[in-house]
């Protein structure tokens, strides 16, 4: 049989009870453990919205005239939004995510993306999954930067279980390491072997040509040797796992469903990479959106729950990224053009169930049409490594090639079924630290249930300086930053309502 024809044979194999074939079958070998230098009871599912997701539909600027002026015919009104803040609203079909962000199940952080934005797809779509700048182009992703250190021998010494795998997509480069790929591809897309020659078997030595086709060539090679070797094992936990709960009947949902099997079955893969297309709104934006959301949140939805009833969500968390935004102004054909910043969606019981940042000033634009970044993409790779896998601080800033904060998105970084997360048994607003300061100071309140939260600040003549409406907040422990930017130095108080009662303090800001 040619190896043409034993792939296609191969194509039929798949995971017991879900539509997604496997790619290859073979038998791992030369198993090697973690080093143990990052938490690797943990996982992240990475969802990629292809095409540009519209962040000023998802997450709704829902007081802003501005928002309303410029999108005519595609703005979600203010009583269609699902209410998330006092000045934000979710889309319509995001009705699951808005019940999580209740249950401090799902945080949001707005306006990410990166300095001078490129509008090409492929090439943001390969800034995001390298880890580059716009003015870079890097051969290498992020996360095969981070596993290579953990595995420097791979691919001759692997680990039993695959390190990364990418459902619905040929292109690994995001798993790339200098030397190896170390992601593993499931799905029904034989493409990856039509341009490889019929007589090359996984693991062959045959030289690649010192060229550019001969880097491409041995690039896929490399991600051939990785599916081969794992197959068998991604078939054994498909068989053993289970899914205890309904999952639409969508693309979004088949993947997600596969990966909730897997997990269920005992494979410790740490990073799966999901993909959801159709994002490309140019025009009809309002219906093709809508749906496109609704397969999110139902796929998300489904999974949560699954995990849920699984006792394994407390090492889940999902993340959803797109190469790009789009204008603030809609187009002529009742759509919108590629932009730059927006949202990135986070599910899991770790969180601090918050939206991060703040709406768009749409009146402070680039010359394109486009809002300003307020969080770099690399920032919530920086959280993934540092709050989530527990990264030391020279791994990420090798793997990033420079320092990125974290976003603060893990309410207690070390949780675990090991370390569970302390719970507050009062409603308390604990003194702000420092105090006096200038011109910043963090107050921690504690919540003994899940409740909505606002947050006010007066001057001593009772007028209002500032008013936060931090929406719904899980049971637990919460910060919250403190900017005396713009105003008088004097002493004000904090008042702060959660659970029907009030908590206040006084604060001292020094110029």
């Amino acid at each position: 049989m040619k190896r043409r024809d034993f792939v296609k044979s191969l194509t039929a194999l798949s995971i017991a009870g879900s539509k997604m074939p496997l790619m290859a079958i073979g038998r791992p070998k030369n198993f090697r453990q973690s080093s143990g230098q990052w938490n690797s009871d943990r996982i992240v599912i990475m969802i990629k919205l292809n095409g540009g997701n519209d962040g000023l539909n998802t997450v709704i600027p829902i007081q802003n005239s501005t928002y309303y002026d410029l999108r005519p015919n595609i703005a979600i009104q203010p009583n269609e939004a699902l209410s998330l803040a006092y000045d934000s609203g979710l889309h319509p079909s995001l009705v699951n995510t808005q019940t999580l962000f209740k249950q401090g199940l799902a945080s949001a952080a707005q306006g990410v993306g990166y300095p001078t934005g490129n509008l090409s797809h492929f090439r943001s779509s390969d800034i995001w999954v390298t880890g580059s700048g716009a003015e870079k182009t890097w051969n290498t992703g992020w996360l095969g930067r981070m596993f290579r250190a953990d595995y420097p021998n791979y691919p001759a010494n692997i680990p039993e279980h695959p390190i990364g795998i990418q459902m619905e997509s040929s292109n690994l480069l995001e798993f790339q390491a200098d030397g190896a790929n170390m992601g593993t591809i499931i799905g029904s897309n034989d493409s990856l072997y039509s341009i490889i020659d019929e007589n090359y078997i996984p693991g062959s030595s045959d030289p690649a040509a010192d060229n550019y086709a001969g880097n491409e060539l041995q690039y896929i090679r490399s991600v051939d040797r990785s599916t081969f070797e794992y197959s068998s094992t991604i078939q054994s936990a498909g068989q053993k796992g289970e899914n205890k709960v309904e999952y639409p009947n969508s693309n979004i949902g088949l993947q997600m469903a596969v990966a909730g099997r897997l997990i269920s079955g005992g494979l410790t893969t740490p990073v799966y990479r999901l993909n959801l297309g159709g994002f490309d709104t140019h025009a009809n934006q309002l219906n093709s959106h809508q749906g496109l959301l609704q397969q999110l949140d139902e796929a998300i939805f489904a999974f949560i729950n699954d995990m849920s009833a699984q006792k394994m969500l407390h090492k889940i968390m999902v993340v959803t990224t797109s190469e790009f935004g789009r204008r603030v102004k809609e187009n002529g054909s009742e759509g919108t053009d590629h932009g730059t910043a927006s949202p990135v969606l986070f599910y899991g019981t770790a969180l601090r169930g918050e939206l991060f940042g703040t709406q768009p000033d749409l009146r402070k634009l680039d010359n394109k049409g486009n809002v300003e970044i307020q969080y770099d993409y690399r920032q919530v790779y920086s959280s993934i490594m540092r709050d989530w896998f527990e990264l030391p601080e020279s791994s990420i800033k090798n793997v990033l090639q420079g320092d990125y904060q974290s976003i603060g998105l893990i309410n207690e970084p070390s949780l675990s079924t090991n370390h569970p997360t302390q719970i507050p048994t009062t409603f308390n607003l604990l003194p702000a630290y420092p105090n006096p300061f200038n011109p910043r100071t963090t107050i921690q309140f504690d919540l003994p249930k899940a409740s909505s939260v606002k947050i006010s600040i007066f001057s001593l003549n009772g007028r209002e300086v500032q008013s936060n409406d931090l929406g719904y907040k899980k049971q637990g422990i919460h910060k919250f930053k403190i900017s005396a930017k713009g105003w008088a130095a004097g002493t004000y108080l904090i008042n702060i309502e959660a659970l029907e009662s009030n908590k206040t303090q006084y604060i001292t800001y020094l110029k």
